[in-house]
């Protein structure tokens, strides 16, 4: 049983939560960096934004088409890896709420491991162009579930685990795995590199086995833990706020229908459904943002000397250095920044902050941009700052706060809404951000983005804080000043005590009054007396006082 009420527990909990994660971040960047830029077509802004995929694919199986895939068969690749993550973050969260975390988790992990061998397995040669794109779309699809499937799952799950420390620290060291996959990636990436370079020097066909094994070497540790995921236990909350409550359950087994009455009760208040499309807004916003400024590390990469090289193998080699660079200069020290943030500033202060000062370095450089005596070093700065500020802010944010805000019957749902918002962000920055640049020009679109972060700030003012709010407050609607009337329900230990029905206990999301009425009391009672909270929750706060 994975708890996490002590440090090896945390440890345990934190790699096999984790893990998926760091394949979605591992798996996203071995794409970016197993797919060189086309040989030998011009190290061009508009070249480098094609996906990586796809120029790989062109060295290898479209040699008779000048070693480029055309642009409609590139742009299908390119989509389906977002559009399977959609799928997957909104049936996941569905179906983690309607039947629960422990029914659920680990099938994610499996999607994602059949999606990536698959697409390893692809016949290496006799393929012919229309069978390429075929089967890299459709298991890119696949793949695409299962990375989006572990958002809503994962997230809610390390929030309604115990925390060794802090429910926020848990929740976002997890999500760092994002940012630990991506550099483990860059990393392999140079060894498979090195270790190849005379082969591929010799014989450009020699890169299949880097990518393959680029990927293979990714499912690795998912393998390792799939086994954790599939045994790992019902959460608390889940069990005490969802499946203990048999009214609620049709032939003593919660389903879909269930599920879909709690949420249409739930949102179908204005100020429940304005905090989903405040936090789905943000994470939208966020990621054209975020991804429009990874589209733009080409123009800081070659000013730093690593664009395009004289052979196949030195380009490739400048890539993947570059974008190790990238990762290490704000990348990946923003995420675990970002891990300590909330608790002490506040979730929305860290949100609003950080997007207002990505707004306002997106203006200079949409500024200075196109001043030639702007210099080299001022570029990386501002880039940098820029990747720092989004990863310790919104980045972290975007992914925090949608298991906060809401409580356990509806928080996976609500989470893979707004995951699939951001996802849709990034799918509009792919398919837009090369034409918009060709029309208007780099600094316009840096200025486009700067009003995007702007908006995103402005979103953020929309959504209640959570720190300092324990699990049972949220459920029981504290953010939102709700009230209950009393119920009866019980603690983790079998203790019984009365609770207002909201949504921890009773019928229905709000309870049979629909949430007026009640004496306002916020936490549940013993015997109508005696303030008292579940025993799995004042766990979370042994070691800082109070449950963040």
């Amino acid at each position: 049983m994975l708890e996490t009420t002590s440090q090896f527990g945390f440890l345990k909990f934190l790699v096999v939560a984790g893990v998926g994660l760091f394949g979605d971040g591992y798996l996203n960047l071995s794409i970016g960096l197993g797919i060189p830029l086309s040989f030998p077509v011009p190290y061009s802004l508009k070249t480098f934004l094609t996906l990586p995929v796809v120029p790989m694919l062109g060295y290898l199986y479209f040699a008779d088409e000048e070693n480029k895939i055309p642009t409609l068969p590139a742009d299908t690749i390119k989509a389906a890896l977002s559009i399977g993550m959609i799928v997957g973050q909104l049936g996941f969260g569905i179906l983690g709420d309607a039947l629960g975390r422990h029914r659920i988790y680990g099938k994610e992990l499996m999607i994602t491991i059949l999606g990536t061998l698959l697409c390893v397995l692809m016949p290496w040669r006799g393929f012919s162009h229309h069978d390429v794109i075929a089967w890299m779309s459709v298991f890119r699809v696949l793949t695409g579930i299962g990375i989006g499937g572990d958002y809503p799952m994962t997230s809610a799950l390390s929030a309604e685990h115990n925390p060794l420390h802090s429910r926020a620290k848990l929740v976002l060291a997890v999500f760092a795995s994002i940012g630990l996959g991506g550099f483990t990636a860059g990393i392999t990436y140079l060894v498979l590199l090195a270790a190849f370079k005379s082969s591929v020097d010799h014989n450009i066909y020699h890169l299949h086995w880097v990518w393959r094994l680029l990927f293979a070497l990714g499912l690795v540790p998912l393998i390792i833990t799939l086994y954790f995921r599939l045994t790992m236990p019902e959460s608390k909350p889940y069990q005490q706020y969802v499946a203990e409550e048999t009214s609620l359950k049709k032939d003593g087994r919660r389903g879909l229908h269930e599920q879909f009455q709690d949420f249409k009760t739930y949102f179908s208040e204005w100020k429940h459904a304005k905090v989903l499309f405040a936090v789905s807004m943000c994470w939208f916003l966020f990621d054209i943002a975020f991804y429009g400024v990874n589209l733009n590390q080409s123009v800081i990469l070659s000013r730093i000397g690593y664009g395009k090289a004289d052979t196949p193998w030195g380009t490739l080699w400048n890539t993947a250095v570059g974008n190790i660079i990238v990762a290490a200069a704000g990348y990946l020290p923003g995420y675990y920044i970002g891990i300590f943030l909330p608790d002490w500033i506040g979730r929305v202060r860290q949100q609003f902050y950080c997007s207002a000062v990505v707004a306002g370095l997106y203006a200079i450089w949409a500024g200075v941009l196109t001043d030639s005596s702007t210099s080299t070093g001022g570029l990386i700065a501002i880039f940098t700052l820029a990747q720092l500020f989004l990863n310790m802010g919104p980045n972290c944010t975007t992914f925090l706060l949608p298991v906060e805000v809401f409580p356990t019957r509806v928080r996976g749902t609500a989470h893979g809404i707004a995951a699939a918002s951001g996802k849709a962000g990034a799918i509009v920055t792919a398919f837009s951000f090369a034409q918009l640049t060709d029309a208007i020009g780099l600094s316009a679109v840096l200025g486009i983005l700067a009003g995007i972060m702007a908006l995103c700030a402005a979103c953020t003012l929309l959504i209640p804080e959570t720190k300092g709010r324990t699990l049972d407050e949220i459920e029981h609607g504290i953010l939102y000043g709700e009230s209950r009337s009393p119920g009866v329900s019980s603690d983790s230990d079998g203790e019984s005590y009365k609770t207002k029905p909201g949504l921890g206990a009773g019928r229905g999301v709000r309870g049979g009054n629909g949430g007026d009425g009640g004496d306002g009391d916020s936490s549940p009672v013993l015997d109508g007396s005696t303030s008292v909270r579940p025993k799995w929750d004042m766990d979370a706060d042994k070691g800082r006082g109070v449950g963040v």
